[in-house]
């Protein structure tokens, strides 16, 4: 991976197929649903509200998020949604190292995805390969604390509370999550 802000490790990684989804690299295919994804007023409530989708219409590029760390979730050949592991900027309140940077996970899902099971799903086969991928890697998650949804699914990826901060006028729940090393 070269890109300022990307994980380091090989990349792009070969597909990885869970019960439901397979999670891949972008393709042209994906646009329209991109675009969807960040014109979303549902999908912007936490992250800043929506885009405007003629400018998203003139920006986004023909194959979409094609960077390393970014996985597109499909669905019977179709996108719902996105997970990225990117590092999390050093400026930003909340690391657990003294040297800032880490991992952070990122997520979003186009609303009729959401109440399946398919972040949970997507995130947590995430998170498997990062742990292969960055052994001891710690991975970081920040969410506002008034989305609900997000706070539950952070406890049922095994994320535990590591500090809160205000940031983007809300108060931010910061969680890090640890590879399990098998002991023997």
């Amino acid at each position: 991976m070269t890109e300022p802000g990307a994980v380091a490790c090989a990349w792009p990684p070969a597909p990885i197929r869970t019960e439901r989804l397979v999670l891949r690299e972008p393709e042209a295919r994906d646009r329209a649903a991109f675009i969807e994804l960040f014109a979303s007023p549902e999908v912007g409530t936490y992250i800043g509200g929506p885009r405007p989708r003629d400018e998203l219409e003139r920006a986004v590029p023909e194959v979409p998020g094609r960077h390393p760390g970014l996985f597109v979730i499909d669905l019977d050949g179709a996108m719902i949604g996105m997970v990225t592991l990117d590092r999390r900027d050093a400026e930003r309140p909340g690391h657990v190292r003294p040297d800032a940077g880490g991992t952070e996970l990122g997520y979003m899902f186009l609303p009729e995805a959401w109440g399946y099971g398919y972040a949970a799903e997507a995130c947590a086969a995430v998170l498997g390969w990062c742990a292969d991928a960055l052994p001891g890697e710690p991975v970081v998650l920040c969410t506002r604390t008034a989305n609900d949804r997000a706070m539950r699914l952070a406890a049922k990826l095994g994320f535990t509370e590591a500090g809160r901060f205000e940031e983007y006028g809300a108060e931010q729940w910061f969680g890090v999550w640890s590879p399990v090393t098998p002991s023997g």
